[in-house]
Order: C-alpha cells, then sequence, then structure tokens
C-alpha cells in the first residue's frame, strides 16, 4: 500500500508543476492581449505542451506503479 506521505508529495509537487506551468500561460495571454504579438502565441503552445507532457507522465508513473516504488524505500 502506498503511503499517505508518498502521495501527498507526489501531489504537491504535481501541484507545483502545474501552477508555475499555467502562470507562465497567463503571462503570455496578457502579453499577447497587450501587444497583439503573434510570438507569445508559440510560448503559450509550447507551455500548454509541457503541461499535457507532466500530466501524462504523472498518470504513467501512477500507472505503472511509480509511487509504490518510492513508498518502498
Amino acid at each position: 500500500m502506498i503511503s499517505e506521505t508518498v502521495v501527498s508529495e507526489f501531489i504537491h509537487k504535481l501541484s507545483h508543476d502545474i501552477t508555475g506551468i499555467t502562470h507562465n500561460i497567463m503571462g503570455y495571454a496578457t502579453l499577447l492581449e497587450e501587444e497583439n504579438n503573434p510570438e507569445y502565441l508559440k510560448g503559450i503552445a509550447r507551455l500548454i505542451n509541457k503541461l499535457n507532457k507532466r500530466i501524462e507522465d504523472a498518470v504513467n508513473a501512477v500507472d505503472e506503479g511509480q509511487l509504490q516504488e518510492l513508498s518502498q524505500t
């Protein structure tokens, strides 16, 4: 069984990663609104891809039992 501590640490790290990325996306969106620069759209797209990858990696880690492995160390 996975300990609550391992799950809590995993969720906090994931939350931190996602929050950082979403703040960056909001920054690009604000700049885009203010300056109408198409380069900011590329930044938003890049960050959304990064966010999707991070979520996919987290789901895969859970599916592959990596949290279980962490709790045994």
